[in-house]
């Protein structure tokens, strides 16, 4: 009787378990056919053709512009300015006395020698012709030729402190704006003002780090303003000559480069930017939307055909050069003639199924990089 009991109780059991598996399995077997009723999941996005260009990379240094003329004018004696003939910041031609110190004194002195000059003259002259005829000695015509000889230098040395206390203007060009008044005590080599010569051509002095590339004599580079302007402007310059060694304390050297036509554009001691080009290289240039960016690197999603003919995402690692505006440059992973996502981009996933926007399936219009040809 009671092994009866068991074996009702079990098939009890069996049979309630059957029907709950049973009525389990119609669950998930209707689920599993609503799901089924819904969509792939899938993105539309912009989309761009590749296409390979040639790229000028460069690299940018400052650079300070510098007159092919300019000297700071010193006056050489000490003294009271006696006259000003030039106006600050204005023009001066070569030769034009610009500062004259008071040479009062000088110019008494200078009288006197020339006085004495004259009588050590005549002295000399009357004592040749009495030793001529053997009424004098030779000592008194060697006396006199030193008195004339003494006083010709005594002329020559006034007139040349008189000189030094003239300043006058070695090439032509404009002055700085320093003042000066008459009756102003000036005292031994002072730093009166700077005059910047009337050449048009202009040198621009930079320096490049010894990791750099050297630039060899006669290369060209290119110079641009320092400007808020979105088109500042760019002038070709020829490198003309570098220093010697390299700089101890930087581990830089120095070069020249110099602008011809340029003295209008630029002004001594400006500022400039030095654009410096690399080896060219081939390049494929995206728009910045196509990067997505990640902690382990860049990349872009190409888009490639499944067996249905179906767009998947696929993620391809680049390797990223300078960007410029809206775009980017790709130096490695991508080649021409692949189609990659652009807006959008962002909310792929590798595998994901893919739609392109008809309106961007053919090449998008890009705008120009620098460097690119």
């Amino acid at each position: 009787m009671s092994l009866r009991r068991w074996i009702v109780a079990v098939s009890i059991v069996v049979v309630s378990i059957g029907c709950l598996a049973f009525i389990k399995f119609q669950q998930v077997q209707a689920a599993i056919a609503f799901g089924e009723s819904f969509p792939e999941p899938s993105a539309t996005v912009e989309t761009l053709w590749t296409q390979s260009s040639n790229y000028q990379p460069t690299y940018q240094v400052t650079g300070q512009v510098r007159a092919i003329q300019v000297v700071t004018l010193h006056n050489q004696l000490p003294g009271t300015i006696e006259q000003v003939n030039y106006s600050a910041g204005r023009h001066v031609v070569q030769g034009q006395l610009l500062i004259a110190l008071n040479t009062s004194e000088e110019r008494a002195q200078l009288q006197a020698a020339k006085a004495s000059f004259e009588l050590a003259k005549t002295t000399l002259e009357r004592n040749k012709k009495l030793f001529s005829g053997n009424q004098v000695s030779q000592q008194l015509v060697d006396s006199a030729l030193a008195d004339y000889q003494i006083s010709r230098a005594n002329i020559a040395n006034f007139e040349s402190v008189i000189s030094k206390k003239q300043v006058l203007a070695p090439f032509s060009g404009t002055m700085g704006l320093e003042t000066y008044e008459v009756g102003q005590f000036l005292s031994a080599n002072v730093s009166l003002t700077t005059l910047v010569g009337d050449n048009n051509d202009m040198w621009v002095d930079f320096k490049l780090p010894q990791t750099m590339s050297k630039l060899s004599l006669d290369s060209q580079v290119t110079i641009k303003k320092i400007s808020q302007s979105d088109t500042p402007q760019v002038m070709p310059a020829t490198i003309i000559g570098k220093h010697s060694q390299m700089d101890v304390a930087s581990r830089h050297l120095q070069y020249r480069a110099q602008i011809n036509a340029s003295r209008e554009l630029l002004f001594h001691n400006e500022l400039v930017k030095v654009v410096i080009p690399k080896a060219a290289e081939k390049v494929v240039i995206v728009p910045n939307s196509a990067i997505v960016r990640s902690p382990f690197g860049s990349f872009v999603f190409e888009l490639v055909k499944d067996e249905q003919g179906q767009f998947r995402a696929k993620k391809r690692n680049v390797e990223l050069g300078p960007r410029d505006g809206d775009n980017h440059v790709v130096r490695q992973g991508l080649e021409q003639g692949m189609l990659i996502a652009t807006i959008g981009a962002f909310k792929l996933r590798p595998e994901l199924l893919v739609f392109a926007d008809k309106a961007n399936d053919s090449d998008t219009m890009l705008s120009p990089v620098a460097g690119v040809k």
